[in-house]
């Protein structure tokens, strides 16, 4: 089956590095096991080349809530992994004191040998703000001071903060971190203004197609290295594409092997992300199942990895066309352990271009 990828769009340059990213949707009660995958996944990674392992930031939700905190899953990387890059993707900001952000991770580059990177993100949900319900109306401006906070400490210098009587007290964060500068990136899946933005900042961009086409993607992409170069940044940037990952020996039978636990995926989602599907629960079981199998080969076709080695590559040199460096494979959304492990030698073949 091709590809709605847009027409003319190919790879440029080398082909994209790969990582992998975790956004699991998991039942909220203790099971053995529960994150197994994420460190079998994470060896596999370490071993094979792959550029990093990203761990997302979730709160109150079984979509992603077994990762409320990722510089937890940070240590466990740390300690288990020897070269991949260690990130958080992402961090929301404002539900923490920036203070305490740079010295968790920064416990984490120790532990790591110099290998930690960081997204930041505003957050959207009001739920997660259940733990900073003032910061909720002013959250983009938290996330922007305290990136600006978090950079500071990291570099060694101090800040002036009021302590617990009121008054000012300067202060440093330790241990010191190993690396001088923090690589950050910034969470986008809206608006264009909001590349632009990151551009001008000189931060690097996670994003997903979500919300967007790769066609949109494209236009946000030149927006965002325009505003960089405007604001006299060195370099064009990184741009990390997650994408919906699963890898198999042949199209056909990888569609059907993803087809159920993706529709289980995308149901689960709705009231999270808000998204059109939200109508589900007023529908007829045939209506909801029909409009699940619609969003499923809209994913499929559109908006994930999912196929052959050779049938992905289509899509990989469209969203490296689009000007996509590194794309972030997100596997953990229900299919059966074994059968994610087995892929990934498969989607090893399609990072090292072997198909």
């Amino acid at each position: 089956m091709s590809r709605s990828v847009p027409s003319g769009a190919r790879a440029v340059g080398d082909w994209p590095r790969f990582s992998l990213l975790f956004f699991a949707s998991e039942q909220a009660d203790f099971s053995l096991g529960k994150f197994d995958l994420f460190r079998k996944s994470s060896a596999f990674a370490d071993r094979n080349g792959f550029e990093a392992v990203w761990v997302p930031e979730r709160h109150f939700h079984s979509f992603g809530g077994i990762f409320p905190n990722p510089s937890l899953m940070g240590v466990v990387l740390a300690e288990t992994t020897e070269r991949i890059r260690i990130r958080a993707g992402s961090v929301v900001l404002p539900l923490h004191s920036p203070i305490r952000v740079a010295e968790e991770w920064s416990v984490v580059d120790n532990l790591s040998d110099g290998r930690v990177d960081l997204a930041f993100a505003i957050g959207w949900n009001p739920n997660d703000f259940s733990i900073a319900p003032k910061a909720y109306t002013d959250r983009k401006e938290l996330t922007f001071a305290g990136i600006d906070t978090i950079r500071t400490l990291w570099s060694g210098e101090a800040i002036e903060t009021e302590n617990g009587l009121g008054e000012m007290n300067t202060l440093r964060i330790y241990p010191s971190p190993q690396q001088t500068q923090l690589n950050i990136w910034f969470t986008c899946s809206g608006g264009r203004e909001r590349f632009v933005e990151a551009g001008e900042r000189g931060f690097n961009i996670l994003t997903a197609l979500l919300f967007q086409s790769v066609g949109e993607l494209t236009e946000k992409i030149a927006a965002y290295r325009e505003g960089r170069a405007r604001a006299g940044h060195a370099g064009p940037g990184v741009v990390t594409l997650m994408l919906h990952t699963f890898v198999g020996p042949d199209e056909g039978s990888t569609k059907e092997v993803v087809r159920e636990p993706f529709k289980r995926y995308i149901e689960s989602s709705v009231d999270l992300w808000k998204t059109n599907e939200a109508r589900l629960d007023d529908l007829s079981p045939r209506k909801r199942a029909d409009l699940l199998e619609f969003a499923f080969e809209r994913y499929y076709r559109k908006t994930a990895l999912m196929g052959s080695p050779s049938s992905c590559a289509e899509m990989v040199g469209a969203v490296k066309g689009a000007g996509v460096d590194e794309i972030a494979c997100l596997m953990d959304f229900g299919i059966d352990e074994g059968k994610v492990i087995e892929s990934l030698s498969y989607l090893d073949r399609l990072r090292r271009r072997e198909f």
